[in-house]
């Protein structure tokens, strides 16, 4: 990046742009991220649905966000190698009345516990915690905990004539003719969040090149049904960002889960499938396919007018 595309320092914000991926990059490849939302494509899909500015806060970047769920503008984890703890202090001090308060989005349980003790206000995001699994689960599906996703499978495989494609460009107008099937069948466009992702998911195809994902597709009976993506998270994980089928297909989405895991993603020991929002459905979903640990995420609030209080977790 030129020293003019540089972001300004803090409390000055300007909006992420894609010619900040490499610097992002970077970045999260020190840092070695284990909540879902810190990748660039992460960031860079949804920005128009859920805007995303940056500044520099000494020797980190910091990432402001504002979030569909609830509408609120939240500061991301630093990006660098200085404590959260440091950073946090270093907002504080330049914090003005005009800016009274704000709050950090992504702590972990460790560095939530430590800022609680320092008098920050501590809470829990349940509905943002993200579930990851072993990838040799997801792939092989073993023992009596996975029998009805087998089923599903088996079900699947006898009824229907099921190939397995590696997205490339000549897959990606399937793919998107998918989404807008699928997005016709949920009436997105009657709500925010789904038309939101359907925006994400066209401009993660929009730029399938220039983004460090990959992704694979299912075509049943010559007919794309299924496609999903994934990219680094860190060394040991992968995140998969979006995953849809027909649902009128038995088995489909479990198929599309196994295959991809098995084909794409066993270099990786774990697998972050992202959070459940909240949403009944999508947390059972979630939950049958066991995981193996939770990255947990609080929020913290920062005011100008910090003093030590201890707020219990």
């Amino acid at each position: 990046m030129k020293e003019t595309d540089e972001p300004p320092e803090f409390p000055n914000l300007r909006r992420l742009r894609f010619e900040d991926k490499a610097l992002l990059d970077a970045l999260f490849r020190q840092m070695q991220p284990n909540m879902s939302e810190l990748t660039f494509t992460n960031l860079f899909v949804w920005n128009e649905a859920e805007p995303v500015q940056l500044a520099r806060a000494g020797d980190s970047v910091l990432l402001l966000r504002r979030r569909i769920l609830d509408n609120s503008d939240l500061l991301f984890p630093p990006i660098g190698k200085q404590p959260t703890l440091h950073v946090l202090q270093q907002i504080e001090n330049i914090m003005t009345k005009n800016q009274p308060e704000t709050s950090f989005y992504g702590a972990d349980a460790e560095e939530a516990q430590q800022l609680a003790k320092e008098g920050y206000t501590v809470k829990p995001d349940r509905n943002s915690w993200d579930y990851v699994y072993l990838t040799t689960d997801l792939a092989n599906l073993p023992g009596d905990k996975y029998h009805s996703k087998r089923n599903f499978i088996s079900r699947c495989l006898q009824n229907n004539n099921c190939e397995y494609k590696t997205i490339d460009l000549a897959v990606v107008n399937d793919c998107l003719k998918l989404q807008t099937e699928w997005c016709n069948l949920r009436k997105c466009d009657a709500s925010s969040g789904l038309e939101a992702e359907n925006k994400a998911v066209k401009t993660i195809f929009d730029n399938y090149q220039q983004l460090s994902v990959t992704g694979a597709a299912i075509y049943v009976n010559d007919k794309l049904e299924a496609f999903t993506i994934a990219e680094p998270l860190n060394n040991e994980t992968a995140v998969i960002h979006f995953e849809k089928a027909n649902p009128e297909i038995t088995g489909l989405y479990q198929l599309i889960n196994q295959w991809f895991c098995r084909n794409a993603l066993t270099p990786f020991a774990y697998i972050n499938r992202e959070q459940d929002l909240g949403i009944p459905g999508l947390r059972n979903a979630k939950q049958s396919y066991h995981p193996h640990h939770m990255v947990e995420k609080y929020i913290i609030s920062i005011s100008s007018d910090h003093t030590f209080r201890k707020t219990p977790l």
